[in-house]
């Protein structure tokens, strides 16, 4: 066991005598199997507890059978959450169904929308002395009530940009990876503060999946993890951070904004070795840490979110003032994000400086719930045709009964491949992305428009295309 669990031995003694039972006095021995599998945490205490006191005789023999006890203690007794008890709690619930499971009051309501779940919740030691008696609570489905926190900013607030915000709602509707770049100060973070309020709220599949991952890092609060995940590292942040690993492997900040986002601000200046363990996880949707100790798969099924100046100064793609940067600098920067990272973007947006007199414009933007109600329409008729999947994770064989007329779009396909320099995966992202453009505009066939606005989104490529010299 790490340090948590030889302490509990301390802890334990403590914690019997202070609620009114004796410890035994001769030596014990508690067999924590699997012998070859590390022990961490304290999440084993209050069964250590129970086992001690039924072998001491002081409590019921038949008090073990058929509940299973998760908790750990305080010196005084009191029964605490320890990080990855809704783990434990799954677990317990898919090898033993039958079995009632003992957890501490606090943590009521991080598993209480757990289907089907008997739970006895346990305030202290003490209350082991009633537990026969007591009366489980059965969480049922219907206690999942998901809540949508306010977004720091609204869709509305944001004057402009109407190309960008599109977009934003067709990364939203097919879960497509999206980078903004454009001069500073052309609202790149604010749309995407303001992106996590056009993402429909989680499902109770959904919230259970992810507040597992909030558990085994101990950061679940006492609560389910209900709205969406916005995760939002520094620039500065090492691989291990982003991607997780360590010794025993932890989750990193790509499966923490599991069913999310993964926002990176300031994206080229992320290290390129950061960026690009990256590509598997936007790929598969998953990430395999191996150790030597241990190997673990996290799932990461996130809508990655980059936001970018072009150059260290930030004008370049700027009409009104000059690029002051070297070529050798903007070329580092460029590079970043070029070949296979830049082949798994569907949607390259370039932010557009607006004349300063748009600020004084009295017309309405679209508000954050207008394009939220839409975003929901989409996903419905998306859902309709393709199940469970998303637009963004089809097959080529999926995909081909809405292009009926192949044959005709392979002229505009070819073009454009050949003039942004797109490679077969980068083809696919764009034909999935009309997909998404189809759903949004609720029409149930392809057109020549809707295929030319889906590769109008490769700002990118199209700037890098036609600058070579700058990413050679």
């Amino acid at each position: 066991g790490d340090y948590a669990m030889k302490e509990s031995r301390e802890r334990i003694r403590a914690a019997v005598q202070n609620s009114g039972f004796e410890y035994p006095t001769q030596q014990i021995v508690v067999n924590l199997a699997p012998n070859d599998r590390p022990k961490e945490g304290a999440t084993a205490e209050l069964a250590m507890v129970v086992a001690i006191l039924i072998a001491s005789g002081q409590i019921d023999k038949n008090m073990g059978d058929k509940v299973v006890f998760i908790g750990s203690l305080s010196l005084d007794g009191t029964l605490h959450s320890p990080s990855g008890l809704m783990n434990c709690v799954i677990e317990a619930r898919r090898i033993v169904k039958d079995y009632a499971i003992a957890i501490p009051s606090a943590a009521l309501k991080e598993v209480e929308c757990i289907p089907g779940l008997n739970a006895y919740p346990l305030e202290s030691l003490a209350d082991l002395r009633n537990l026969t008696k007591m009366k489980s609570n059965r969480s049922l489905n219907t206690h999942f009530r998901p809540e949508k926190k306010k977004p720091m900013f609204n869709m509305s607030e944001i004057i402009g940009q109407e190309k960008a915000k599109l977009g934003l709602a067709y990364a939203a509707s097919g879960k497509h990876h999206t980078v903004m770049m454009g001069s500073p100060g052309t609202g790149k973070t604010m749309l995407a503060r303001a992106f996590a309020g056009i993402l429909p709220p989680l499902d109770l599949n959904q919230s259970l999946e992810t507040s597992r991952i909030y558990s085994a890092c101990g950061l679940l609060q006492g609560r389910l993890v209900q709205d969406v995940p916005f995760r939002s590292p520094h620039h500065t942040s090492s691989e291990i951070a982003l991607v997780g690993g360590g010794p025993f492997p932890r989750p990193g900040e790509a499966s923490l904004a599991h069913n999310g986002v993964l926002f990176l601000d300031e994206l080229l200046e992320f290290r390129s070795s950061t960026l690009q363990t990256l590509r598997e996880p936007l790929e598969e949707r998953k990430i395999t840490i191996s150790r030597v100790r241990a190997a673990a798969v996290f799932p990461a099924d996130f809508i990655l979110l980059g936001a970018a100046n072009p150059c260290r100064c930030g004008y370049l793609f700027s009409p009104g003032k000059t690029c002051v940067c070297a070529t050798s600098q903007i070329r580092l920067r460029q590079q970043k994000i070029t070949g296979p990272f830049l082949d798994r973007i569907s949607l390259e947006i370039e932010t557009l400086e607006e004349p300063g007199g748009v600020f004084m414009q009295n017309g309405v933007e679209k508000s954050s719930e207008w394009w939220l109600s839409k975003v929901m329409e989409a996903r419905v008729r998306m859902k309709f045709r393709n199940g469970p999947k998303s637009n963004s994770r089809l097959l080529i064989q999926n995909m081909l009964p809405v292009y009926t007329q192949f044959s005709r779009w392979q002229k505009i396909v070819d073009h454009h491949a050949d003039f942004y320099g797109l490679s077969r995966r980068g083809i696919m992202n764009s034909l999935r992305l009309a997909l998404t453009i189809m759903d949004f505009r609720e029409t149930s066939s392809m057109t020549e428009e809707i295929l030319e606005e889906a590769f109008s989104f490769r700002a990118i490529a199209s700037f890098q295309k036609s600058n070579p010299e700058l990413v050679a």
